[in-house]
């Protein structure tokens, strides 16, 4: 099935040149014929679209981490205490 709003490669599906289709696999050989499973496209402006797309995961990625490093260290701070 095709996936709305992003791209085919990005959301891990491969595809077979020989038998013409997606697939979703885990495997580099397609298990119809045999033959290797494409996992980038080929066309340059679509290998932009891929990178950017990959980028901005990943530095979503880092934010999400960053913000869970930061409330894990609020939760275990102290409170200080007044004299």
């Amino acid at each position: 099935m095709k996936p709305v709003g992003s791209g085919r490669y990005s959301t891990g599906q491969k595809r077979c040149q020989v038998c013409e289709i997606f697939l979703k696999w885990d495997g580099l050989w397609c298990p119809c014929c045999g033959y290797r499973l494409r996992t980038r496209p080929r066309n340059l402006k679509y290998k932009a679209k891929l990178r950017t797309r990959k980028k901005i995961d990943e530095y979503r990625i880092s934010v999400q981490q960053q913000e869970q490093q930061q409330t894990a260290v609020q939760t275990h701070k102290k409170p200080a205490k007044i004299h």
